[in-house]
């Protein structure tokens, strides 16, 4: 019985079912490592700061989505009010491929916008028509008129800070495409596909207020 027991203990400390075990073992570690390091970089911008800007959105029925966002520029509001209105040079707040076109508003609008927006979900992009409607310096609107959107209602709101160069630019949007892809879309890829163009489109923004903010 003796034997049997120091034979089995030989085969577990030097064959291959020892070998395995320290393999497991060693894998374990180092997924362990992994995570850890995972979880104190994603946790790192609780302890280094506010982050410049937040984002939250609910999909709804049908394709349908509503998103708030809160950026907080380095800039008066008058200041963040001129650049984001500044339509001409919208192209360097969006994705490549992003293009617009705008035509004089002759009734209760301050600009006509014709847009093509690029989208990573398909290899397509969409097109809607837009009125700009302005109330300087606090708020802007985009109101639909036509294009492939069932719904498309953007507004951005500015007020001061706590800081004279401190702006918050709240967004709040309601958008719903036309067609059936983006209600057959899994909500979590659709979501996905939303942010990465959102998170996008605030990194453009916060560049170009730095930029503009030092030509000042």
């Amino acid at each position: 019985m003796a034997l049997r027991v120091r034979v089995c203990s030989m085969i577990l400390n030097n064959g291959p079912v020892f070998s395995l075990i320290k393999h497991v073992r060693t894998t374990f570690a180092c997924l362990c490592i992994i995570f850890l390091g995972l979880f104190l970089v994603s946790s790192a911008p609780a302890f280094a700061g506010e982050e410049p800007y937040t984002l939250q959105i609910e999909v709804l029925d049908h394709g349908a989505a509503r998103i708030h966002g809160r950026l907080t520029l380095l800039t008066d509001p008058q200041h963040a009010f001129k650049i984001l209105t500044d339509y001409e040079h919208w192209n360097a707040l969006f994705p490549q491929g992003f293009q617009i076109q705008l035509f004089e508003c002759l009734e209760d609008c301050t600009v006509i916008a014709d847009m093509t927006i690029p989208h990573a979900l398909v290899p397509w992009s969409t097109h809607l028509r837009v009125k700009a409607v302005e109330h300087p310096p606090q708020t802007f609107e985009l109101q639909l008129l036509e294009g492939d959107y069932e719904q498309y209602h953007l507004r951005w709101e500015f007020t001061q800070g706590k800081g004279k160069n401190i702006t918050l630019a709240t967004m709040t949007l309601l958008l719903q495409p036309q067609g059936w892809l983006a209600a057959w879309t899994p909500n979590v890829l659709y979501e996905w596909t939303l942010r990465n163009g959102l998170e996008d489109h605030f990194e453009r923004i916060l560049t170009q207020v730095s930029v503009e903010s030092a030509r000042q």
